[in-house]
């Protein structure tokens, strides 16, 4: 059920996408929406294409960087991530989601140093949101992996209970709840989290694949017939 929802939810971006584009071919926005329609349908090419022309049009569009470097890093193209994400940076410097996800690619690439100094980033700037909005349930999600990868485990599991607390059913706020719970070693909780996710709809599989946060639990019978069931 919940996967019908989300092939609805595809179709009508899809339909919305194509209108913004006749109604507006020269609007960078309307090219991001096209190229997220894409990417969340793993459409890469399609996406890389509509992500790129929206650069073209407005270089300083923060929101087509940002959702380039996501789709490469889907595809496990972290380097090339990596250079988007930075440049994500400097468009919007307090923004906390760039940094973080710069902080992921810098782990697949076996950049200790710099990962830690970026989630370190990502961390102030995740304190700095919460301070400003203490219900942005995607400042304290992303605060609950990246304070495990920095492993401070307690504020981990703080900025989970503030999350599920926000929005308890949300498959992404799920998603990333599992991630913390992978990382700092509790793979129960990790996977029920995961389970429940997929449940209400979180559907991402390339993603899963090159998230360094679920490493943890990739050899596990039970990850992989979740995985195998998305």
């Amino acid at each position: 059920m919940n996967c019908d929802a989300r092939e609805q939810n595809l179709t009508q971006g899809n339909v919305a996408s194509r209108r913004a584009l006749e109604l507006g071919p020269d609007l960078a926005e309307a090219h991001l929406a096209s190229g997220l329609v894409h990417s969340l349908s793993t459409r890469f090419t399609e996406a890389e294409r509509e992500f790129e022309f929206a650069m073209k049009l407005d270089p300083t569009l923060f929101e087509a960087v940002y959702h380039y470097g996501r789709a490469r890093t889907a595809q496990g193209e972290f380097s090339e991530a990596a250079k988007l994400f930075e440049k994500a940076c400097l468009l919007r410097p307090e923004d906390f989601q760039a940094p973080f996800f710069l902080a992921q690619c810098f782990v697949s690439m076996g950049m200790k140093e710099e990962s830690r100094t970026m989630y370190r980033k990502a961390k102030r700037l995740i304190d700095e949101r919460l301070e400003l909005n203490p219900d942005d349930a995607r400042a304290c999600q992303l605060g609950a992996s990246t304070a495990a990868r920095l492993g401070d485990n307690e504020a981990a599991a703080d900025f989970s209970r503030r999350a599920l607390t926000i929005n308890p059913d949300d498959p992404l706020l799920l998603y990333n709840v599992s991630c913390m719970y992978a990382l700092v070693g509790n793979s129960d909780e990790a996977l029920s989290c995961l389970e429940k996710a997929v449940d209400k709809g979180y559907g991402q599989k390339d993603w899963v694949a090159h998230d360094t946060d679920l490493d943890s639990l990739r050899d596990l019978p039970r990850f992989q017939r979740i995985v195998e069931g998305m």
